[in-house]
């Protein structure tokens, strides 16, 4: 393996290992900053299916509160929990583009922009789920299942190919 491959792959790894760590021994079980995300996901789309012009149902109070209920009125709605609220996909970009060749100035917009990305794809993806539960149900455990992990994760992916192609300068 080429020295700069070590460079990047080494520390790569060992970080997601101390990730999965951290997410599973503090963070997954504190339920906070689950909860935080999870939050701003069910607000944010709650305003989009609003300004949609449908009636919507927010509420953290049925799940434990750090699971998320959204619904729009006459369906049963959508829960939003610790699995779906890309937590871990915000970290693997964070520490691939942390770990990857360029300049720290690029790293310090491409981060937090990406980071932001993520997070209003995640929002789009609860709106669409729950415009699905209120017009098409049967359709829900298929697109949240297949469609829209495909879809997150070639967001990702292709953040990760413009970071390689345009900023990944040594």
């Amino acid at each position: 393996m080429a020295s700069s491959g070590k460079k990047f792959l080494v520390p790569f790894l060992l970080s997601l290992l101390v990730w999965y760590g951290v997410y599973d021994l503090v963070i997954k079980p504190s339920y906070l900053y689950d909860a935080l995300v999870i939050q701003g996901i069910a607000t944010h789309a709650h305003l989009i299916l609003s300004l949609l012009g449908y009636d919507v149902l927010i509420s953290d109070v049925l799940y434990s509160g750090y699971l998320n209920h959204i619904a729009v009125l006459g369906s049963d709605g959508v829960v939003i929990g610790p699995g779906c609220d890309g937590l871990v996909i915000m970290a693997l970009f964070f520490l691939f583009i942390l770990f990857m060749p360029g300049k720290i100035s690029n790293k310090l917009w491409f981060i937090p922009l990406g980071l932001l990305g993520i997070h209003l794809f995640n929002v789009l993806r609860v709106v669409c789920l729950a415009l699905l539960m209120k017009f098409h149900p049967e359709w829900l455990d298929f697109n949240h299942d297949y469609t829209f992990t495909v879809l997150m994760y070639s967001f990702v992916f292709l953040l990760w190919v413009v970071w390689v192609k345009f900023y990944a300068k040594v």
